[in-house]
């Protein structure tokens, strides 16, 4: 008869884990949270407590889950320390473990009675290795005796040529299944040696690593392809807008021929006059000023405008681009309605000079500069040669004073042939301005005539 000793853990031990694991945090944590409402103090007192209870635990799984366990093996079955006296025809099933579950050589053993015994063992532990070693030849000692039954019941099947089933419950074996089976799984139970754990915990290891890195890789790689799918839509976007812009400058150059020459008096050399097609957003729309993003409404506007020129309304406007300036030429507030008289556009521009701030404390003052820019009109009667009284009144008089105040500024004077006024007509307004002008010391040897929108 032999006899193995060794030190194993039980199921017991189990308990106590998941108690210091889960059940000691979860419900110090439900009644102080019920209860902190009542007592305002509790969650200090609890703090310490869960600690403490958890230590406590934590000692009671160690104490616990470690067990010495001693078999002794012969013909007919084993006894155990822990479990008591065990046939060998009361052995129903010896299933394999899990190696999440329990690593080998963890094993347990089913018995017809419904009893279950179980051995677990830890073999990262080194202080286990020689108890590991005592289990390991148990369960070889225990594979022989159980082959040798099975090899006894095999030579009286074929002596007496009798059915194995017979010969079981002649031999008082009362389980449905035969000690082949059993012998089976226990030989499997002994080929995964915790010896050779290190080679599968050595890929899945290998794998999780290749995964973290690969899968880190993946995830940088798939942002940088997001942004720069992002970058290039923005850009693209910006591109749209200014390939829009120009066409739709195309398009209302081509369209606005119909509205007649157009007439420009200025100092600005780099100053044109052209017609802008009215493009108004919608006035309840958010404004957005992300870049890519804000034009996405522009590009819109602009794409059902190159379609359909027609839909909108013109305005005569100035533009250098090179000063990036631009002016609706508009009426005066004070202009009336006469179908018999024309309409002459006056504008000025300084971009170094801003007007005067007040100095009251009513006044909200802040440090944005804001080049002057002023816009008016005056109205002309339609007769064929106009006089100097058309310039005595307050829109051009404010204008000229501006033109006088400020050195620098850039003046801009145009007409419609729309309007009722022609190119002979503006000429003789030209002179005049030109004329009143110099009476004010208003130097005007740099201005020039030009006329726009002919074919």
């Amino acid at each position: 008869m032999k006899e193995y000793s060794f030190k194993y853990q039980n199921k017991i031990g189990i308990v106590y884990l998941l108690t210091v694991l889960i059940g000691i945090p979860f419900l110090t944590i439900a009644v102080t949270v019920w209860l902190m409402d009542y007592i305002s103090w509790l969650f200090w007192v609890s703090v310490p407590f869960m600690i403490l209870t958890m230590i406590l635990g934590v000692w009671r799984f160690l104490k616990k889950s470690n067990t010495w366990d001693t078999i002794k093996l012969d013909n007919d079955g084993f006894t155990s320390k822990s479990y008591g006296r065990v046939e060998y025809q009361e052995i129903a099933d010896i299933p394999a473990y899990n190696v999440l579950i329990a690593p080998p050589p963890s094993m347990r053993i089913r018995l017809t009675d419904g009893r279950q015994l179980i051995w677990l063992f830890n073999p990262n532990n080194l202080k286990s290795t020689d108890h590991i070693n005592t289990f390991i030849a148990f369960k070889e000692d225990l594979l022989d005796h159980l082959e040798q039954r099975e090899l006894k019941l095999t030579e009286k099947v074929d002596h007496k040529s009798r059915d194995l089933r017979e010969i079981q419950i002649e031999e008082g074996v009362t389980n449905e299944k035969v000690d082949h089976d059993i012998i089976g799984q226990l030989k499997e139970s002994k080929q995964r040696d915790y010896r050779h754990i290190a080679i599968p915990i050595s890929a899945v290891f290998g794998t999780i690593m290749l995964l973290k890195t690969c899968g880190t890789d993946f995830i940088r790689s798939q942002r940088e392809n997001e942004s720069n799918n992002f970058r290039s839509a923005v850009l693209k976007m910006e591109t749209d807008y200014g390939n829009n812009v120009q066409r739709a400058r195309d398009v209302a150059a081509s369209y606005s021929i119909k509205f007649g020459p157009v007439f420009l008096l200025t100092n600005d050399p780099d100053a044109v006059l052209e017609f802008t097609p009215n493009i108004n957003k919608d006035p309840y729309s958010t404004e957005i000023n992300v870049i890519g993003l804000r034009r996405v409404e522009d590009n819109k506007l602009l794409e059902q405008y190159i379609k359909h020129p027609d839909s909108v309304s013109y305005e005569l406007s100035v533009v250098n681009e090179t000063a990036k300036f631009y002016s609706i030429m508009r009426k005066s507030i004070f202009a009336q309605q006469d179908s018999s008289a024309g309409t002459v556009y006056f504008a000025v521009y300084n971009p170094k000079e801003s007007f005067p701030v007040k100095h009251n404390r009513s006044f909200n003052q802040d440090s944005t500069f804001r080049p002057i820019q002023f816009a008016t009109s005056i109205t002309v009667p339609n007769i064929d040669k106009p006089t100097k009284d058309i310039l005595d009144n307050m829109d051009f008089a404010s204008l000229r004073s501006i033109v006088q105040s400020y050195k620098g500024t850039y003046f801009y004077m145009a007409a419609k042939e729309q309007d009722g006024i022609s190119e002979s007509q503006f000429e003789q307004i030209k002179s005049l301005v030109e004329q009143d002008l110099k009476e004010h010391q208003i130097d005007t040897k740099l201005f020039q005539s030009k006329v726009y929108n002919v074919k």
